[in-house]
C-alpha cells in the first residue's frame, strides 16, 4: 500500500516512493489542489477611487476557470495568499480583498488569518442556505467580514433571511442586466444601506452601461473616460500642457528600434523632483548602485551604461509619474507620493504581464520592448481629454505597435494572452496553452509576478529610504 505524505495539505497529493521513504531529509509534495491567481481586478467608483480588489483562483492545478472553486480550496487559498503570504504583496498597504468562496470550516478557521476586516466574502451562486450555513455567516459578521452576494442569490433563496449581513449585491453584467437592476432596486426598498456592484463588466462599454444603469461601483480592468474625467485637474493641465504631450513623444521613442533618449534627458532636468526618485527606482529594478554617484556627475552617460531592459522601465515609469499629477487635485494630502492612481496601476500590471510572458521566449526575440508596447497599448487610457496632437501620437504609437506584432508574431500572440486575461476571455487562452506557445503554469506565474511587482514599486516609491 502507498503511504500518503503527511506534509501535504491534502490526500489528493502523489504518494512518496520507497526511496522517498528512506531518505531521512522531509519530502513536501506538492498537492494537485494548489491554486493559482487568474485575475486581479480593481472595484471602484465613478472617480475612480478604489474600493477593492476582486481575485479569482484557479480550482487546483488541473483548473483554468474562475468558477469552480470548492471547499477543499479555501484552505489553500487562504494559506497561500492571506496567510503565509500577506494579501498587501498582492494589493497595496491596507488593500481591501474581494473573493468567491464557499461557505466552510476552513473559511470560519482562517477568518482571522485573511484579515477579516480587509476582506469582503461573495457567496456562490450555488451556495446552499441551510440554518448551519446562516449560522457561520453570523460567525463571520461576528468577526468584522464584509458579505456580497448575486441579486438572484438574495432574492431567490433563504439568503433574504440574512439580508441584514449584507452590504454588497452583486450584478453579473454577463446575464440579464436589466432583470437584475430591476432585483436590485427590489433589494434597495428593502435594505437601503446595501450598495450595487457590477462585476465582469469586461470592457468599457459595459462599464459605462452599469453606471448609466445605477450602479455605486463597477468591477472592470478598463475605465471609462467620464470616469477619468471626474479627475482630472484642469488648471494644473493649463500650467503643463506641453508635459502632457511630451510623455508621449517619450513613449513612442521607446518603440522604434534605436530609441533616442535625449529628449527624455532634457524633459526629466526640468523635473528635479521625479528626477530625485531615481536611485529608488532603479534599486527596486535591481539596477545596482554603485554606479549612483554618476546621478549628479555624468547623467546621460549614466542612462546609457544600463541594461535596455532597466532603461526602458525606468522611463517608462518616471513618465507614468508625471502623467499621474494630472489626476491630482489642488490640495493633494498625498503630495510626494506616486503609482495611487488605478488606471495608472492598472496599466503597470498590463506591462509588467506582458514582459514576464516575453521572457518565456527570450531566446528567439527581443525582449526589451514587452514592458515598453504593454504601456504604450494602453497609454491613452490615461488621457482623459485629448488634443489635435495628443491623437496622432497615440495613433502613430498604436502604428508602431502594430508594426512590432507584425515583424514579431510572438508579441501579438502575447498581447492577446495578456488582453484575454484580463477580460476573461480564457478559451483563448486555453487554445494558446494547446498549441504549446506557452504552458499553463508559466502564464500563471507571469500574471501573480507582474500583479506582486506593482504592489512592491507602490511601496518602494512611496517608503523613500534613500
Amino acid at each position: 500500500m502507498a503511504y500518503i505524505n503527511p506534509n501535504s495539505l491534502t490526500n489528493a497529493s502523489s504518494p512518496l516512493t520507497p526511496e522517498q521513504l528512506r531518505s531521512k531529509s522531509p519530502k513536501f509534495v506538492r498537492s494537485k489542489d494548489r491554486c493559482n491567481i487568474l485575475t486581479r481586478t480593481p472595484v471602484f467608483d465613478r472617480k475612480a477611487n478604489l474600493l477593492c480588489y476582486v481575485f479569482r483562483y484557479t480550482a487546483g492545478e488541473s483548473s483554468f476557470r474562475p468558477d469552480m472553486i470548492e471547499k477543499k480550496h479555501v484552505r489553500h487559498i487562504s494559506i497561500g495568499f492571506y496567510t503565509r503570504r500577506h494579501s498587501e504583496l498582492f494589493t497595496q498597504r491596507n488593500g481591501i480583498c474581494m473573493t468567491e468562496f464557499p461557505l466552510c470550516p476552513d473559511l470560519t478557521k482562517y477568518a482571522r488569518a485573511l484579515p477579516a476586516t480587509r476582506f469582503i466574502l461573495h457567496l456562490q451562486d450555488r451556495q446552499d442556505s441551510a440554518i448551519s450555513f446562516l449560522h457561520q455567516l453570523n460567525l463571520l459578521k461576528k468577526e468584522s467580514m464584509t458579505i456580497a452576494a448575486d441579486v438572484y442569490t438574495i432574492v431567490y433563496t433563504n439568503w433574504f433571511r440574512e439580508i441584514r449581513s449584507i452590504s454588497y449585491a452583486v450584478i453579473d453584467m454577463t446575464q440579464d442586466i436589466e432583470e437584475q437592476f430591476i432585483l436590485a432596486r427590489n433589494i434597495l426598498k428593502k435594505a437601503p444601506w446595501i450598495k450595487i456592484i457590477c462585476d465582469r463588466c469586461d470592457n468599457v462599454n459595459k462599464a459605462s452601461i452599469a453606471f448609466e444603469s445605477g450602479a455605486d461601483y463597477v468591477c472592470s480592468p478598463a475605465f471609462p473616460k467620464d470616469v477619468l474625467q471626474q479627475s482630472f485637474n484642469p488648471f494644473f493641465y493649463r500650467v503643463n500642457r506641453n508635459s502632457f504631450e511630451i510623455c508621449l513623444r517619450v513613449i513612442e521613442q521607446l518603440l522604434e528600434e534605436k530609441p533616442e533618449y535625449k529628449m527624455f534627458v532634457r524633459f526629466i532636468s526640468t523635473r528635479n523632483d521625479i528626477k530625485s526618485y531615481m536611485s529608488i527606482i532603479l534599486h527596486y529594478l535591481e539596477q545596482g548602485r554603485e554606479n549612483e554617484y554618476l546621478l549628479g556627475s555624468d547623467f546621460e552617460s549614466f542612462l546609457y551604461e544600463m541594461d535596455v531592459e532597466v532603461l526602458n522601465k525606468l522611463v517608462c515609469i518616471m513618465i507614468l509619474m508625471i502623467l499621474e499629477e494630472f489626476y491630482r487635485p489642488d490640495v493633494d494630502k498625498n503630495k510626494g507620493k506616486y503609482i495611487l492612481f488605478e488606471p495608472l496601476r492598472q496599466l503597470l500590471l498590463r506591462a509588467k504581464f506582458i514582459e514576464e510572458l516575453t521572457f518565456y521566449h527570450a531566446g528567439s526575440i527581443d525582449v526589451s520592448w514587452g514592458f515598453s508596447l504593454g504601456i504604450g497599448s494602453l497609454i491613452s487610457h490615461m488621457y482623459a481629454f485629448t488634443t489635435s496632437k495628443v491623437d496622432m501620437l497615440i495613433d502613430q504609437i498604436d502604428s508602431r505597435i502594430k508594426k512590432i506584432m507584425h515583424d514579431i508574431p510572438e508579441y501579438e500572440t502575447i498581447y492577446k494572452i495578456a488582453v484575454s486575461m484580463e477580460s476573461l476571455d480564457l478559451e483563448f487562452v486555453d487554445g494558446i496553452m494547446a498549441s504549446g506557445f506557452m504552458p499553463r503554469h508559466d502564464i500563471l506565474m507571469a500574471y501573480e509576478t507582474a500583479v506582486m511587482w506593482v504592489a512592491g514599486l507602490e511601496e518602494a516609491i512611496n517608503q523613500r529610504r534613500f
